[in-house]
């Protein structure tokens, strides 16, 4: 397993070098790739130079969206899928291998039965490029209720519920666990640990109020990992690695309960509270090594540096 940074898990803005070196400062190994943002750089200027940050930070990539609506009328669908290989080319050049995707939780327009084989069917499409590339696709869930409201079919908002789609789906596709959901749906951890092996794509942590009914969070509930122990983070990992997982370890929190927090003691509360998770997990911890990135006065990147420990400056 290795710790990943999300902009979106941890809703966080800035320039890419200074994103880069928050995530080293602070102990994680790996980022989340903004796909269509890397795409218009590589486009731009070439794969290398779109490649170069993260290359010479020796960051791994992390996940990426995947740049496909699943839900979508034929049409959409049928454009993006036909924009997607060369999308997943990129990809595959940024060495990223799992891609992510969240599944409606309800439909007015599908039954349960007809929306299910709207993504089976979708999902086997999608997973035969992934399948050219190396990629994975983890499936995510909307566990909470104001997510259905209003909608007249419910789809898949459980674990379980998601288990089960990517039982029948391609080979390609696997899940994400997502502590707080299984939370608010009140499923066992210990679900986690029977994920099949190599169907774990992601482990995303939060935490929850101790004073707020699971059943009754909205997403302004979810916390930064660690934050009051109701969910308990080593626990989690501890059923991922009965899972045989060893992929992106994620912090996620709402934007409404970082505020007051500035982005770098945002990244660094993060990182701390992930190596307390390593350690309840009794995970190894491996040191971090990088270069610094010394910029210039408009703060682009310049020169290299002597390699030194994460956190020594």
């Amino acid at each position: 397993m290795f710790r990943n940074l999300s902009t979106v898990g941890l809703p966080l803005s800035g320039r890419p070098s200074e994103l880069i070196e928050l995530a080293l400062s602070f102990g994680f190994d790996a980022m989340d790739i903004d796909l269509l943002d890397f795409q218009q750089q590589a486009e731009a200027f070439g794969v290398p130079h779109a490649r170069r940050l993260m290359v010479s930070a020796r960051l791994k990539s992390g996940t990426f969206h995947l740049p496909v609506e699943l839900a979508s009328d034929d049409a959409v669908f049928k454009e993006q899928l036909a924009a997607l290989p060369k999308r997943l080319e990129l990809a595959e050049a940024t060495e990223a291998t799992r891609a992510v995707a969240t599944v409606a939780p309800a439909s007015d327009e599908h039954s349960f039965k007809d929306f299910f084989e709207l993504y089976r069917s979708r999902l086997n499409d999608v997973g035969d490029l992934l399948a050219k590339h190396g990629i994975m696709l983890g499936l995510n869930f909307r566990p909470e209720a104001e997510a259905r409201e209003g909608k007249a079919n419910q789809f898949v908002h459980t674990f379980e519920g998601l288990l089960g789609l990517v039982a029948v789906a391609h080979e390609r596709v696997g899940a994400i666990a997502d502590a707080w959901a299984l939370h608010v749906t009140g499923e066992p951890l210990d679900l986690i640990a029977r994920v099949p092996k190599g169907r774990l794509v992601e482990v995303r942590l939060s935490d929850a109020p101790r004073d707020a009914a699971a059943a009754d969070m909205t997403h302004a509930h979810r916390l930064m990992p660690g934050e009051t122990g109701v969910i308990p983070m080593g626990t989690v990992l501890t059923h991922a690695k009965a899972a045989g997982f060893e992929g992106p370890v994620t912090p996620w929190a709402d934007r409404s309960t970082l505020v007051g927090r500035g982005r770098e003691k945002i990244v660094r509360l993060a990182g701390d509270r992930l190596e307390a998770a390593w350690k309840e997990a009794g995970l190894p911890i491996a040191p971090r090594w990088f270069t610094p990135v010394q910029r210039d006065q408009f703060g682009r990147p310049i020169g290299e540096e002597a390699v030194i420990p994460a956190g020594a400056e």
